[in-house]
């Protein structure tokens, strides 16, 4: 039985979390092992959760833009 809190939290978070797992399933796909590899990983994963993050909050995401780019 799923507790309401997790269900919640997963409805929340569901573009970032989707995000990072199709960034690490890409990821895995052209990926072999190495260490410069595994940091292009990381950085898919961070890609990833970027766009999930845009996603879940376009407003706090556009205002994180803008006060980086002043």
């Amino acid at each position: 039985m799923q507790n309401n809190s997790t269900i919640d939290w997963l409805r929340e978070y569901k573009w970032r979390i989707l995000s990072v797992l199709g960034m690490f399933i890409v990821g895995v796909l052209f990926l072999t092992i190495g260490f410069w590899k595994t940091m292009l990983l990381l950085a898919l994963c961070a890609i990833g959760l970027v766009i999930g993050f845009a996603k879940d909050k376009t407003e706090t995401f556009l205002l994180f833009i803008d006060k980086i780019r002043r």
